[in-house]
């Protein structure tokens, strides 16, 4: 059974992959806080930039174009639910808004997929302890080891939704138009089998001797990482500026 491959870990030697962790994830910061300080010249250019870099990546969006039709689709309804929150000020303004919180929010799923693939979950778990190590009260270990493993889990949860699809298709359970029945076929096979991969999860995390703090990736900062980093950051800076100053 082919495996869908949206918000999975993808290996592969592009410059995205071997970035700095730490670069990757103030990267994504930057980018989501771009998204809500700019307007349409910001969008438009973190568009073209995020196409460029899921080409440069290796990404290829139609291996799991099925799974983009959900993000799609609660796009549409952001967008209709925005338009409807304000039409009172006017038709036109009610379609921009609408228009820029559905695009907002696909960019942020674009961001999302893009991070995920391009990032290991022991990195991310690296990169969390390490950001949240010096400040005094907080769980450093917990948090990072909650962020890593839900890299994992999620696309636990969506390949079991995929396997149960299919053998509702086999099964012909697909053709029944009764919701309720349709919802309750999905529902409990899929918290069955989540429950059940996380349960192995946890047996495989206690016969490793995990610990929320041991990290297994170090950082090796180079003058590449640095290069890469200045190239994706550069053009964010020079929006934020023209939107300050212009």
């Amino acid at each position: 059974m082919a495996e869908i491959a949206v918000l999975h870990y993808q290996p592969g030697h592009s410059p995205l992959h071997r970035l700095d962790p730490r670069f990757k994830l103030l990267l994504m910061i930057g980018y989501i806080a771009a998204l809500f300080s700019g307007e349409w010249l910001h969008w438009g250019t973190i568009t073209i930039l995020l196409l460029l870099a899921s080409i440069y990546s290796g990404l290829r969006p139609a291996t799991f174009r099925r799974e983009l039709k959900v993000f799609a689709v609660l796009a549409l309804v952001i967008g209709i639910s925005n338009f409807f929150t304000e039409v009172q000020a006017g038709r036109q303004a009610a379609l921009y808004s609408a228009s820029a919180a559905a695009w907002r929010f696909l960019l942020i799923v674009w961001l999302g997929i893009l991070f995920t693939a391009v990032t290991d979950p022991t990195e991310l778990h690296a990169v969390i302890y390490w950001l949240l190590k010096p400040v005094p009260g907080v769980p450093a270990g917990r948090i990072a080891a909650h962020a890593a493993l839900s890299l994992v889990i999620i696309p636990l949860l969506l390949d079991g939704v995929h396997e149960i699809r299919e053998a509702r298709k086999a099964r012909g359970i697909e053709l029944q138009r009764n919701p309720i029945v349709k919802l309750k076929s999905l529902m409990n096979p899929l918290m069955e089998k989540l429950l059940l991969q996380m349960e192995e999860l946890a047996l495989a995390l206690e016969s490793r001797n995990f610990e929320e703090t041991a990290l297994h990736s170090s950082f090796t900062l180079s003058r590449k990482d640095i290069l890469y980093f200045v190239v994706c950051a550069f053009p964010i800076l020079m929006l934020e500026i023209v939107h300050i100053y212009f």
